[in-house]
């Protein structure tokens, strides 16, 4: 049952709808796309985002800390994707605490500023980073993924101090680039030191609450084959005759596709949340002349996993070489395998306090909210495994994430909003 300092702050937030839909459209405003994996953040936008926000932080009283990652510092260790050489300056990370008598526990707020590129423009009906308002919806890269969580987090906290409401629990703020490529932003934060009793991502949720994601790995594999002319007829390879590395390549990737169907039946790859684990070719590279035999063919994958899974490297590992036994050119001339990156999943259970008193605080808005889970992962993988704290997401639908005419619901940003505010009261206390 909602308190009459909660309706209080829930009033003030439907009467100033317009502050929550400016600050994302000002938010939209700045480019802040996550600049390519061999590239580095160019212009002043990155910057100007995070003045913006930590003049909002300090007018809350919240102490700044704000600093640029040196990628090379940080922790490498499996499970996290770190890419010492990546450049990663010109993308400030802010992080704000408000401190408190202590007496309640303790929240981190985190949200990631960086958004994906908007792709080809003739697609969009709408400037990408314009914010543009049609009907009952904002429009821009990252209004749902999740400039509009960062908007309504901020809002939220603001209207709590407008209603007179001091907090017993720390509050802890943070804005982070990266989350799009490496999660490099939030490791930082969390590399650095900062924790809390618990932590809400306000990714685009379908206002579920996220208490679970898969892990990624993607890698490699090299297929060989021995060059020869195309149009003349070929001996057997063990007289020196060519062999086809395409052809010995859709063996592989036939093996792969056999493996994603067992692992789709197994018993240890089921989850509540979350789909069975999947290996998928993304990208094939092979052949140099029309008419001549390809010696080499390079196949990328992706992969990804329920948080429980171990030895997923060795496992497809195992699968290719199996295959390539029962072929006599491959089990003389395997293929090669080399992983590339990797980031492990993370799942707090469904009936962590944090977790509950989200979907009760949805539940008393008249909100249908649920424990959920994402094939994908978010920031929360750093703070739930390095950090070890309790970390869920809740946040607006997540159908245009991605997608040209990016687009958040009015009435689901402030509903997020009111969502945030109950649930930084009831987690932190308050007087």
């Amino acid at each position: 049952m909602l308190t009459s300092k909660e309706r209080k702050i829930l009033n003030l937030i439907d009467e100033n709808k317009g502050e929550v839909i400016e600050c994302l459209r000002k938010l939209i405003s700045f480019k802040t796309v996550t600049p390519p994996e061999d590239g580095k953040a160019e212009g002043e936008d990155y910057r100007e985002l995070q003045s913006y926000l930590s003049n909002i932080l300090e007018g809350m009283n919240f102490g700044l800390d704000i600093w640029e990652i040196d990628a090379s510092k940080l922790e490498s260790f499996p499970g996290a994707l770190v890419k010492p050489n990546r450049d990663l300056g010109n993308m400030p990370v802010v992080v704000g605490k408000l401190e408190s008598d202590g007496k309640g526990r303790s929240l981190i707020l985190n949200g990631h500023y960086d958004v994906v590129p908007p792709g080809e423009m003739e697609n969009w009906s709408h400037d990408p980073f314009g914010g543009e308002i049609v009907g009952s919806k904002i429009f821009g890269r990252g209004a749902c993924d999740m400039k509009g969580g960062i908007a309504a987090m901020l809002e939220a906290v603001k209207f709590i101090q407008k209603a007179g409401i001091k907090l017993n629990g720390d509050l802890t703020v943070e804005t982070v680039p990266e989350e799009e490529i490496t999660e490099m932003g939030t490791l930082a934060c969390c590399q650095k030191g900062y924790k809390a009793d618990a932590a809400i991502i306000p990714e685009p949720t379908n206002m579920n609450v996220l208490v679970a994601m898969r892990g990624s790995l993607s890698g490699k594999i090299t297929v060989f084959g021995r060059a020869g002319h195309a149009e003349m007829t070929q001996p057997h390879w063990r007289e020196g005759g060519a062999v086809n590395a395409i052809s010995k390549a859709v063996k592989v990737i036939h093996a792969l596709e056999e493996l994603t169907e067992e692992w789709r039946t197994r018993p240890d790859k089921r989850h509540k949340f979350l789909d069975p684990d999947v290996i998928t070719p993304t990208l094939i590279k092979g052949g140099e002349w029309s008419v001549m035999y390809p010696e080499k063919v390079e196949i990328t994958f992706d992969s990804m996993f329920i948080p429980s899974t171990v030895n997923l490297w060795e496992e497809i590992e195992q699968k290719i070489m199996s295959v390539a036994a029962t072929d006599s050119w491959m089990k003389e001339h395997p293929p090669k395998l080399e992983t590339d990156s990797g980031q492990y999943g993370a799942e707090i259970d469904e009936n962590e306090p944090i977790a509950r008193i989200a979907m009760e605080a949805a539940s008393e808005l008249g909100i249908k909210s649920k424990p959920a889970g994402m094939g994908s992962l978010t920031d929360a993988i750093h703070l739930i495994n390095y950090s070890k704290i309790p970390t869920i997401s809740i946040g607006p639908s997540d159908k245009t994430a991605h997608m040209a005419d990016e687009f958040v619901d009015i009435d689901e940003l402030i509903n997020l909003t009111k969502v945030l505010a109950l649930v930084i009261l009831r987690w932190c206390g308050c007087s």
